[in-house]
Parts: C-alpha cells; sequence; structure tokens
C-alpha cells in the first residue's frame, strides 16, 4: 500500500517545461548562446537563464551569466544571478521574498525591498510585457521603466546608466532584443 502511495504521489505533480534557445551575435558577427527554460509544477515555475559569449574588445573576454528564478501565484519568491568573466565569478545577487518584503544580497552587501515583485527580467523571454510601466531587474536589483514603443515592441531604460534595450515579441514569446551598452551593441535572436 505505501508503494502505491508513493506512486500515486510521485505521478499526481504536473510537470511541464519549455526552452528557448537565442543566438547573440554583434555586428553582423556571431558571439555566443543563450538557454532559457521554463519549468512548471503546479503553480510554482522557476526559469533558468544560461548565457555564454565570447567577445574580442581590447582582448578575449569569455562571459558566463547564470539566472535562476522561481515565481508563485504572478509573483518572484527567489533570484539568483552569477556572472563569470574568464571563467572566474565576477558577481553575485540574490533576491529572496521574506514576508512582505524583500532581501537582496548583491555582491555580500545586503539591502531590502519593500513591495511585490510581479514581473521581473526573466519573464521577458515567455511574457509579453503588456501594460506593465517597469520590471525588476534581478542582475541590477531595481526597477527599470519599460515602455511600448511600436505593435508587440517595447523599450527599457536601465536608470543606473541610460542604456536602452528594445524587445520584439511574437505569439507572446520573445523573438529579439537589441541591447546598448557602452563598448557594444548586442542583438539576442531566438532560433
Amino acid at each position: 500500500m505505501k508503494k502505491i502511495f508513493f506512486l500515486f504521489l510521485l505521478f499526481s505533480t504536473v510537470v511541464n517545461s519549455q526552452t528557448l534557445d537565442y543566438k547573440i551575435t554583434s555586428n553582423d558577427s556571431y558571439i555566443g548562446d543563450l538557454k532559457v527554460t521554463k519549468t512548471l509544477s503546479n503553480n510554482t515555475f522557476q526559469i533558468e537563464v544560461i548565457s555564454e559569449v565570447k567577445v574580442k574588445l581590447f582582448i578575449s573576454i569569455d562571459l558566463k551569466y547564470k539566472l535562476n528564478c522561481t515565481y508563485k501565484n504572478n509573483e518572484l519568491l527567489y533570484s539568483s544571478v552569477t556572472t563569470y568573466v574568464n571563467g572566474k565569478i565576477h558577481s553575485t545577487s540574490e533576491t529572496e521574498k521574506i514576508g512582505d518584503y524583500y532581501t537582496i544580497t548583491k555582491n555580500g552587501h545586503s539591502s531590502k525591498f519593500i513591495g511585490k515583485i510581479p514581473f521581473s527580467g526573466a519573464l521577458l523571454y515567455y511574457r509579453e510585457p503588456k501594460g506593465l510601466t517597469n520590471i525588476f531587474s534581478e542582475f541590477d536589483n531595481l526597477k527599470k521603466p519599460i515602455k511600448n514603443i511600436g505593435i508587440n515592441e517595447y523599450q527599457i531604460t536601465n536608470p543606473k546608466n541610460g542604456h536602452l534595450s528594445e524587445y520584439k515579441y511574437k505569439n507572446g514569446v520573445l523573438e529579439s532584443t537589441t541591447n546598448h551598452h557602452t563598448l557594444l551593441t548586442f542583438i539576442l535572436t531566438k532560433e
């Protein structure tokens, strides 16, 4: 009887997974890949983003980005971001919901974010941000303004440096994004 109950519990949890693959280019040259996996189990879902980019500016640089997020009931519960430069940890960030606020730990320094986070950057791959005026950045740990600039097109401004990113959607899923940075502009395109 215990075996039957265990098997029932094992198979009663519905797990659904979806993966999106993007290529990353800059100046029409391939520089890397980004993979996003969303896993849904009951009303909790997780998003994992992994990217690896190799660029040559003045020297060759290998950049890796890992993001893990957990959402439940349309709210961010937890996120973890780690960036690597040439194989070594460059930065870390964790955001965790505790009661009615979030604790944020960025490179060992802690702070609080009071309020709800219903939409963060990881959701941009799977949900078109219709009607939103800001999103929470797991990497920068702040809200960034977002505005509609066309049919299924949006622009996000980083308030820390003024850099812009444009996002284009098809059937609610991110098709491409153009990200402007100080030294280069890179484009993500869904494969």
